[in-house]
């Protein structure tokens, strides 16, 4: 029997508390929320809403040079395939149809995969998030990694996930009608932040000042920083009008809050505690 863990106000952690305005359904669980807390793993559902209202924002950043690709089909190849993505029969990697994800390919905007010089890719494999950026017109690729890493010391497993990423991003562009990027061929501890620092970067980076065959310097953020970027991300999703039920979790939230007012309970993120979380 699943035990579901729910808070004291009777809720429970498969409570539906984001939906994209968006004419395909994409929900997000309040489990998926938790994930903001320190210590956790962020959850890929998350970082993609994340992305998805990024790409909204009417500035010329993400009208006009980049587009965040959305994360549910390369990330389902690569959890499909990892590093053995090369058909042992052809000795080439793997094809995919992209109209057999027909639910996921609704979230494709094929103009902006088509047309936007650089393209971001957030990638989660092994609980390890990192950043893949396509320079489209150069058509060279870079990897910003939270651990950041001499080439040298990369695995040669990441290199081959990365090298498959590259051939999912050419086939999408295929899609589009486009010309592939790339011809096919075949050739720690655990940190919990990492998904923190690519949603940051998805914001911060300026892809124009990426050098080739250069490590790109990132600033570390303290703990303190990482963690408060955490639960400014709960509230910034949950609130934005691209979430059609914002109006039932503002009124939820001050439900919880009048009865015990306090400092702690200044923000709609004040339910995703670790008290809520052992209550029965």
């Amino acid at each position: 029997m699943t035990h579901v863990k729910q808070t004291r106000d009777g809720s429970n952690e498969y409570d539906t508390i984001f939906v994209l305005k968006h004419e395909a359904l994409y929900e997000g669980l309040r489990e998926y929320f938790m994930s903001l807390m320190p210590k956790e793993h962020v959850h890929a559902s998350v970082v993609s809403i994340q992305s998805m209202i990024l790409n909204q924002i009417k500035v010329r950043r993400y009208q006009e040079q980049m587009y965040i690709v959305p994360l549910d089909i390369e990330n389902f190849m690569l959890g499909t395939y990892g590093e053995s993505y090369s058909n042992k029969r052809t000795n080439k990697a793997y094809r995919f149809d992209i109209e057999q994800y027909a639910h996921h390919r609704q979230f494709l905007d094929k103009k902006k995969l088509a047309s936007h010089p650089f393209l971001f890719v957030p990638i989660c494999n092994g609980a390890h998030w990192w950043l893949w950026i396509v320079d489209v017109n150069k058509k060279k690729f870079y990897v910003i990694d939270p651990i950041n890493k001499l080439p040298k010391d990369i695995p040669d497993s990441r290199k081959k996930l990365n090298k498959f990423v590259g051939l999912i991003i050419s086939q999408m562009r295929v899609y589009t009608g486009v010309e592939p990027l790339m011809e096919d061929g075949v050739g720690v501890e655990a940190d919990y932040d990492c998904g923190i620092y690519v949603m940051k970067w998805l914001e911060t980076i300026d892809p124009q000042k990426i050098k080739s065959a250069k490590r790109y310097k990132y600033r570390a953020w303290t703990q303190g920083e990482i963690d408060s970027f955490r639960y400014q991300y709960g509230p910034h999703i949950l609130l934005h009008e691209m979430n059609k039920i914002r109006d039932q979790v503002i009124w939820e939230s001050e439900v919880i809050r009048f009865p015990k007012p306090s400092a702690a309970l200044s923000s709609p993120y004040c339910k995703f505690t670790s008290r809520d979380l052992d209550s029965k």
